[in-house]
């Protein structure tokens, strides 16, 4: 009887130390992907380009949601040339705070606040960037969430009404 409780008790170390190397390998590529994110995101929002390339991969594509006419997939090109343009849209510095982030071993979501001004006022915004990482670690996509109908209104000077007839 002894002999077989050891041998229980040692299976049972056994598949219990599998499994602690199993999470901390998780959280290693968790703690990998958020260390990666965070140094593109603040590379990004301070305006240091080679950094943010530097952990980009090849195929790299962003993404704006909504329905505006900027609101589609860009390539790095593309992409550079939409921020090129978005920049001319505000008044002053960008600013943006960062508010938290989520991650898991190849992908994270940065959640972050806008505070800049633009032609129809103050624009603040809030932002969920998802980020994906391929195999390698690089940042294959970035899609950013956000009020598409605060930006119509705050960075293009749109006005945006709706039909009351809607809500009876």
């Amino acid at each position: 009887m002894k002999k077989i409780l050891i041998l229980f008790l040692s299976s049972l170390a056994i598949i219990s130390c599998s499994e602690k190397q199993a999470k901390s390998e998780k959280e290693l590529l968790t703690e990998q992907t958020r260390t990666t994110v965070l140094k593109a995101f603040n590379a990004q929002m301070e305006g240091k380009i080679d950094i943010m390339k530097s952990l980009l991969a090849d195929d790299f594509t962003f993404t704006l949601t909504g329905q505006l006419d900027i609101s589609k997939t860009y390539t790095w090109d593309e992409y550079l040339e939409f921020a090129g343009y978005f920049a001319t849209l505000l008044k002053g510095e960008i600013g943006v705070e960062y508010k938290g982030i989520i991650a898991d071993e190849r992908s994270a979501m940065v959640f972050a606040q806008g505070r800049m001004a633009g032609v129809g006022g103050k624009y603040e915004n809030d932002y969920a960037i998802k980020y994906d990482l391929n195999q390698a670690g690089q940042i294959i996509s970035q899609k950013e969430y956000l009020s598409d109908i605060l930006l119509a209104t705050q960075l293009y000077g749109q006005e945006v009404c709706g039909d009351k007839k809607l809500l009876n």
